[in-house]
Parts: C-alpha cells; sequence; structure tokens
C-alpha cells in the first residue's frame, strides 16, 4: 500500500478572478516557474450554519495554497495545478462537480483543462492507470479518491520543451477539485524508479533542460507575487548567507519522502529564547508544501502552544490572543548549524478581527512541516545527492539564479545576497517592546459549542458549549494523546467535520493505490 498526500483546499475553493501567472522562464540549465497563491473568498452559501458551527463561518476566509501553470500540449494548454512537495503524482483535469459552491465550481474551470483533442502532438493515451484514495485511515469521514487515466504529451516551459512526459488525467473523483503537480520522490520505488513513469523532475535531466534533479523552492507569504519554483538552478537574491546541506532521510514509516531531521528546535521572544528538547522519535519532520499547517507530536508542539498562550477550541485546533502575532518572536527550527526562524505574525495565522490560531496542530503520526515553516525558509531539493540545501528565505532584489551543474557538488557554494533586513512577514510589525517574554494583558471572549474531540484531550466532550476569554499568560492544559485517530488527520483531503473549513490542511496520506 503506498501513501501519499493530496489538498483539502482543492475541494474548499471560493471564487475569485480568472486564475493565471506569469509564464515560465528557461536559462541555460534552468527553468523558472512563478508561484503563487489561490485564496479563496468567502463562501456565503454556509453564513446559515447553526451557531456551534459560528465559529467556522469566521475562519473559512482564510484558504489558501501554492500553485503554478504548466503548459501540456500543442498548441499548449495552461492548467494550474497546486504545488505538492509531499507526493509524486502528476495530473490535470480535476472534477469541478466536486467544488463545494458555484463560486468554486466556477474557480475550478478557471483552473483550465487539457483536452487530448486539442493537441497536435499527437498524444499518446489514455493508458494504464490509478485509483489513489487520500484521507486519515481513522476517519472515515475524511476519505476521498482520484481515479486517473494516463496521457503522454508535450509539455513547454517557457522557450524549452519537454517532450513525451507522462501523467494523469482525472476520470473520477470524489472530493477533489484541484490538480496537482508532485515533486517527491515515488514513495515505493524511490528516487530513481520509473514506474509507473518517469516523473518529471527525472525527465528535465534526462532531456537536457537541467543538469541534475535538483529543484529550489521560494515559497514567499500569502501576499507576496513572487515566489517561485526553479528546476536547476538558484536565486542568490532570495536567501541569507550560506546554504545548510542536510541529508533527505526516509519517513517514519520507512516509505522514501522529502524528510530531513530537526536538530532543534526554540521560541525566542524580545530576544529571550527557549529552548525545546527534540528527542529522537521527535526528530523526524517532512517538508511538505502541500500543507498549510505544522503536524508535530505533542512533546515538541506543547511547550511552543504554552509559549504562544495557547487554547484548544475543542476541535483539535488551537487559538491564541491576535495581540501575540504583534510580538517580537519567532519560533525557530533548527537543522544543524542553520537555524529557519519563524516569525510569529506568520505562525499565528488571524482569521478575522480577534480571532487567531496558531499554525501547528498535534499529530502522533508523521510530523510535517507545512506552509507555515516552510515560507520562512529557502529550501533546495537535490534528488541526485539525497540532500536538502536550505536557510532562511528573504528578498533582495531581482532574480539572481545560478544554474545547479552534476555530480556530487551539484548545488554551488553560493552565499545569499540578503541581510536580515530584506525578510519580510505578513501581518502587522512587531511591536512589543517587553522584556523577558512577555505576553500582552488585554483580553476578549469568544463562544463556541465543541462539536468533536481529539484524543489527546481526554477530558474533552461534545455537544457543551464553551466560553473562553483570553488574556495574558494563561496556564495551558494540554493533555498528550493516547491514540492515533481523532485530531491526526494530517491527512485530511476534505472533510466534512465544521473546522475542516478553517485551513487548507493539504497533505493527507492516501489510503492505498488500485492500479487499473
Amino acid at each position: 500500500m503506498r501513501w501519499t498526500t493530496i489538498t483539502t483546499a482543492a475541494a474548499l475553493l471560493g471564487g475569485v478572478d480568472a486564475i493565471s501567472f506569469p509564464r515560465s522562464k528557461a536559462g541555460k540549465g534552468y527553468l523558472s516557474m512563478h508561484v503563487g497563491t489561490v485564496e479563496r473568498n468567502k463562501n456565503k452559501q454556509h453564513d446559515k450554519r447553526q451557531d456551534g458551527d459560528a465559529i467556522a463561518v469566521r475562519l473559512e476566509n482564510k484558504d489558501f495554497f501554492y500553485a503554478t501553470d504548466i503548459e501540456i500540449g500543442t498548441p499548449p494548454q495552461k492548467v494550474t495545478v497546486l504545488l505538492d512537495t509531499g507526493s509524486n503524482e502528476l495530473w490535470v483535469n480535476p472534477d469541478c462537480e466536486e467544488a463545494q459552491s458555484a463560486t468554486q465550481y466556477n474557480q475550478c474551470l478557471d483552473f483550465g483543462q487539457y483536452d487530448p483533442r486539442k493537441s497536435k502532438t499527437p498524444p499518446i493515451g489514455p493508458f494504464g492507470g490509478e485509483t489513489l484514495n487520500y484521507g486519515d485511515a481513522s476517519d472515515s469521514s475524511t476519505h476521498t479518491s482520484a481515479t486517473i487515466r494516463y496521457y503522454t504529451d508535450l509539455m513547454t516551459f517557457g522557450d524549452s520543451k519537454l517532450r513525451n512526459q507522462t501523467f494523469g488525467v482525472l476520470v473520477e473523483s470524489n472530493g477533489i477539485s484541484q490538480g496537482i503537480l508532485g515533486l517527491a520522490p515515488d514513495l515505493r520505488a524511490g528516487f530513481d524508479g520509473d514506474e509507473p513513469y518517469s516523473l518529471l523532475l527525472t525527465s528535465m535531466a534526462d532531456q537536457g533542460l537541467i543538469n541534475s534533479r535538483v529543484f529550489a523552492l521560494d515559497l514567499r507569504h500569502s501576499d507576496d507575487t513572487e515566489g517561485a519554483l526553479i528546476y536547476g538552478g538558484i536565486d542568490r537574491s532570495k536567501y541569507i548567507g550560506n546554504l545548510e546541506t542536510r541529508p533527505i532521510i526516509r519517513g517514519e514509516g520507512g516509505e522514501y519522502r522529502l524528510a530531513v531531521e530537526l536538530d532543534s528546535l526554540g521560541v525566542t521572544i524580545s530576544g529571550d529564547t527557549e529552548n525545546i528538547r527534540v528527542s529522537s522519535s521527535d526528530s523526524n519532520v517532512m517538508l511538505d508544501s502541500g500543507t498549510t499547517l505544522t503536524r508535530m507530536h505533542m512533546s515538541v508542539a506543547r511547550p511552543i502552544l504554552e509559549a504562544l498562550d495557547a487554547q484548544n477550541d475543542g476541535e483539535g485546533f488551537y487559538m491564541t490572543d491576535c495581540e501575540n502575532r504583534d510580538l517580537d518572536g519567532t519560533v525557530d527550527f533548527g537543522f544543524g548549524d542553520k537555524i529557519i526562524k519563524v516569525a510569529f505574525s506568520d505562525f499565528i495565522l488571524e482569521l478575522g478581527p480577534g480571532t487567531c490560531y496558531i499554525g501547528l496542530v498535534p499529530t502522533s503520526d508523521q510530523q510535517i512541516l507545512g506552509d507555515s515553516v516552510l515560507r520562512a525558509g529557502y529550501f533546495v531539493f537535490d534528488w541526485d545527492n539525497k540532500e536538502v540545501h536550505l536557510a532562511q528565505a528573504a528578498n533582495c532584489g531581482d532574480e539572481d539564479i545560478v544554474a545547479v551543474g552534476s555530480g556530487s557538488d551539484a548545488v554551488p557554494s553560493e552565499t545569499g545576497k540578503c541581510k536580515s533586513s530584506d525578510i519580510t512577514a505578513t501581518g502587522r510589525a512587531a511591536t512589543a517592546t517587553g522584556t523577558g517574554g512577555s505576553f500582552p494583558t488585554s483580553a476578549y471572549t469568544t463562544t463556541y459549542t465543541i462539536t468533536s474531540c481529539p484524543d489527546f484531550e481526554r477530558d474533552c466532550a461534545t455537544g457543551v458549549v464553551t466560553t473562553q476569554t483570553f488574556s495574558g499568560r494563561p496556564t495551558v492544559t494540554i493533555t498528550a494523546g493516547a491514540g492515533s485517530g481523532g485530531d491526526d488527520d494530517d491527512n485530511a483531503a476534505w472533510q466534512p467535520a465544521p473546522l475542516s473549513w478553517v485551513f487548507a490542511v493539504i497533505g493527507g496520506f492516501a489510503l492505498g493505490v488500485n492500479l487499473l
């Protein structure tokens, strides 16, 4: 049984203007693709929910995901796909009938469709296929699926052509309305497998479009329009200092993933850092651009949640005072000698006036560093040498791309041109000047009905109407989990539980694959 990832945001999209990103650019030995965010607007049809779901209505305006355009066929047919370092399949043509509203349906259409009958290449297919089953194994309400058949056609990247690339075209789906560009290795065959087809990165290297199987990922922030996916190159104007090199390791279950060892963890407030012990059982983290939230074991999540005055909302997510976003603070993730600092204004998601959630949820399964962490770093993935090179992300000007070579030292030792002052973060500028990690003292109250309970909250009871008052530095009670179910839906493709509308928690483990 293979495990892979898929999107919840795909099923929860709202109406926006027609989706379009600048065309890819081809340089000598590299291809640069624009990466942008797709954010859904509030879905008005859900305003009539029962009072117990009112908090979900307040939160549903925040979902977004990272996407890019690919061009398939002759002449090129542009299709917008979600960017996912947690899965390996490339497939297009989502079933727009799976959208949850008319506005979501229209946005799905804006993503574009590939029609093999309109390609003069000519394409090959359909042939073979798979049924991909997604969701949390412990919660049948999260289960979704996508059945694809394979085609082979020309792909265009700027002035470069990738010939005879195989990809999936959707036949039928349940709960999925967004195509996927997977950037991870095959979970069974690894980096060098060519079944059921040669993956996109391998094909680019084999056909000489890039020198080796390397790509750089610069996600940026949700309000930034300058993110990029660079095949075969790195951009020196988008990071600070040197690139730290870390080995790629397998996932916790022994499967092939873009995972690394997390060496240290900490929370810094006004210059004071509280270090968090990371044991060997908590060190395996997957880098997944297809997951909005970060998911970590309770033993390492608890100190972060406590430092941020977390309060469980009864759905397995954690609220905090919105004024904490303005603190001069960071959550610090250490890889070797490199510390990636995630500003509170990025790690805490503001979902409306007075409503803020922490971009972290506990899990007892595979730990995932999602977009709430990845957008603070610049990541270079080297398939050939099974390494990740990383640095603090920043933006200090126009593209300055250096092509990657080949061999054991393929990724050049290029120092980033940016300085700490070039770092940007979403939200308001940090204004707190307190010492010793002080937090704001202003309070606000929220009322909601608990509709489901995560496993790690043993005293939680459904149906209870709860009022919480947020104030300065309350004592947080967070109980370690006893099982792997409940809140551990790292894996959720769309689920009907009310707070599935809160976040685009993309990265769901597939339950299995059936070959057609």
